[in-house]
């Protein structure tokens, strides 16, 4: 076993003397200088490569068996362990994290420094930091410093994993695995980074390139915020990365000391698709992005404001359904990040993309990628006297673009966007606030309301040798509103709200009027701009219902 110290300590925790080979350490903690001391002790042959920084003085007065590499910071009763000598950059970043109390503190710049490890050539780095009781004496030390490292690994407080898949097949992956609760017998963290396969320097630089998309990525899942930052990590090179897969978890425990998961997170992303899994114990977001039909995105401009849009929407829902607002923008968040940009993916001209619609046509499209995400809210039985009574909300929506026939001879395309609400909740009968209910029949005065909502918009293009020869705008909004009222627990009230609105509109004769105004150079390129605009909100009319 060797003896080592933190890379990082304050000037004054510096040597104050040397002992010469063959010394012991003196009894007494009064012996040492206040705050450490440096040695430089020879070892019989001992091949451990556990190395310990925190020693209680009390384990000082036997004779050494081992090497001391570097200074011995004294903590009474504690044992400070290090899976190999501290003197790299990742382990001054675990130096300096280990001791915060916070998750996002903890592993904050791990990832980073984890990347910046790959250029020492080396195929598998791992680091680890125990902090655990000491025991009762130093024969112990080599048996307690292993169970702490291994303590560390069993049932962490977060643990983060992030694999990427280069072209030329290799795997790069990279491990954090955090742990602050001391009931495990451990607290510490532990990063690792593992190349399988041969990386070309472009490769190496393409995956230390996503050090501040994979930061922020895990600060945003970590952290108490519930804005989902992937988006950066999304813009990899798809040249020379073909794959990512994120796997996050973090843990807690209740107020009965029992332990459960409160985030987990699968996010996977490669040049054809993007996917995410997000569960808490107060709900789940799913969501999926297709980028195989490049073809029919929209500019920038046009993307930020279908996102727009479709966040809109969802505070719409959120609000009819009642909606917890943190699960919700967490929902709306994961949104964003996914939808922003599709990274090296995206061409910056429609021009370029083969089979690609014209400017005006395209106005009729979203400019999004296909997607499917949904909410879901855990239910909730709030009433206990009436448990089929459940509080409860699901919220979906998706879009499909699909293209049939050639563009040089008969061609169609078609684009829905579909969108469903599901909810029920409890309210006041005297306000918009959830009612205190209990046993008692007293508290059994509320609104029971149950919602069902339905939203589609589709648009047909038809082309005939590159001229399109029809084209409309179908939507059909459909909601539901039961609403059922209570006094002292009984029923005086039963209603049900229902409508529905279809509406079809012909393209066709707006898009020839345009094209026609433009052959005699009647509209400018701004009055152009601002009709392409109008046109396009009314692709999302829906989502002011």
């Amino acid at each position: 076993m060797r003896i080592s110290s933190p890379p990082t300590l304050p000037t004054s925790w510096l040597a104050n003397s040397t002992l010469a080979a063959g010394s012991t350490l003196p009894a007494t903690a009064s012996a040492l200088p206040q705050a450490s001391t440096t040695l430089s002790l020879s070892a019989a042959a001992d091949t451990s490569s556990i190395h310990v920084t925190q020693m209680p003085a009390e384990l000082g007065s036997d004779d050494l068996t081992y090497e001391i590499l570097g200074r011995i910071r004294l903590n009474a009763g504690q044992l400070q362990v290090w899976e190999q000598t501290p003197n790299d950059a990742v382990s001054e970043v675990l130096a300096r994290n280990t001791s915060s109390h916070n998750i996002a503190q903890r592993v904050s710049g791990v990832g980073s420094a984890l990347l910046e490890q790959l250029s020492s050539g080396a195929p598998h780095y791992r680091q680890t930091v125990a902090n655990t009781t000491a025991p009762s004496s130093r024969s112990q030390i080599q048996t307690q410093a292993a169970k702490a490292l291994n303590e560390l690994q069993s049932q962490p407080s977060a643990s983060l994993e992030l694999r990427i898949k280069t072209q030329s097949g290799a795997t790069v992956t990279l491990r954090i695995v955090d742990q602050q609760d001391a009931r495990t017998g451990a607290t510490g963290i532990s990063a690792e980074i593992q190349v399988d396969g041969t990386l070309s320097a472009a490769e190496q630089k393409a995956v230390q390139a996503l050090a501040g998309g994979f930061e922020r990525a895990v600060q945003s899942l970590v952290g108490d915020e519930t804005q989902v930052g992937l988006a950066k990590l999304t813009q990899f090179d798809s040249t020379l990365i073909t794959r990512l897969d994120l796997q996050a978890k973090v843990y807690g425990r209740d107020d009965y000391g029992v332990r459960y998961q409160k985030l987990g997170v699968s996010f996977r992303a490669d040049t054809s698709t993007r996917e995410i899994k997000i569960a808490r114990p107060d709900g789940e977001v799913a969501m999926s992005i297709d980028l195989r039909q490049p073809a029919f995105w929209g500019s920038a401009a046009q993307k930020a404001k279908a996102v727009d849009k479709y966040l809109a929407r969802m505070d719409q829902a959120a609000t009819r359904g009642r909606a917890d607002r943190d699960l919700v923008q967490m929902f709306k968040s994961t949104f964003a990040s996914l939808t922003a940009s599709y990274g090296a993916q995206e061409s910056n001209s429609l021009a370029t993309r083969e089979g690609a619609l014209s400017e005006d046509d395209a106005s009729w499209l979203t400019g999004l990628a296909d997607f499917k995400a949904q909410l879901t809210a855990t239910p909730r039985i709030s009433n206990p006297r009436k448990r089929q009574e459940v509080d409860r909300f699901q919220y979906t929506v998706d879009q499909t673009t699909r293209a049939t026939g050639s563009a040089a001879t008969a061609r169609t395309v078609d684009q829905a966007q579909n969108a469903r609400l599901s909810a029920a909740y409890h309210q006041s009968l005297f306000s918009s606030a959830a009612p205190k209910l209990d046993s008692t029949t007293a508290s059994q005065n509320y609104y029971y309301k149950q919602v069902e909502d339905s939203t589609t918009t589709q648009v047909r293009l038809q082309y005939d040798k590159h001229a399109l020869v029809a084209a409309s705008l179908t939507q059909l909004v459909e909601q539901s509103l039961r609403a059922q009222k209570f006094e002292h627990n009984k029923l005086l009230e039963d209603n049900t709200v229902s409508s529905q609105k279809p509406s079809v509109t012909d393209l066709l004769p707006l898009l020839k009027q345009l094209k026609d105004r433009e052959d005699r150079n009647e509209i400018t390129a701004e009055e152009k701009r601002q009709l392409l605009a109008t046109w396009n909100d009314r692709v999302f009319a829906t989502s002011s219902t």
